[in-house]
């Protein structure tokens, strides 16, 4: 089994979510970058290759739709799973703007597990756990 952690950054403007997001990654084994806005989001892609992206929607400078687009149209970015965080829109959305999954707010330990182990090779959990093919694990 693989030790390598599995790269996730975070985009995320509300300070507090953002530190609880850090700690419950860290706990399932995760190496965390936090930015606030899409336009740092881009900016940390362009340089770094992620496992995922947690990516919030209403932030200053760049929201999620446009810094989601944005992502994908860079190699490494067209892969890359994207899922949209937030309390108040619709998978349908999600979907359109580009992204993979639609993960609600307020974040939990539990729905980031699941995640981890639909979107990417997380070794976290046994396999029995995983989710099926073509629906939303959260």
């Amino acid at each position: 089994m693989s030790t390598e952690l599995i790269r996730v950054l975070v985009v995320e403007d509300d300070e507090v979510s953002a530190k609880a997001v850090r700690v419950m990654l860290e706990r399932l084994a995760c190496s965390v970058e936090i930015v606030e806005d899409g336009a740092e989001a881009v900016e940390r892609f362009r340089h770094h290759k992620y496992d995922l992206v947690l990516m919030g929607w209403q932030m200053p400078t760049m929201d999620g739709f446009e810094a989601t687009a944005r992502i994908r149209t860079m190699l490494h970015g067209k892969q890359t799973p994207i899922i949209g965080t937030t309390a108040g829109r619709d998978r349908a959305e999600c979907m359109a703007a580009g992204m993979n999954d639609l993960m609600p707010k307020p974040f939990r330990l539990e729905n980031l597990r699941l995640v981890l182990l639909r979107w990417t090779a997380w070794p976290g959990v046994q396999e029995s756990g995983r989710c099926e093919t073509g629906t939303t694990c959260v």
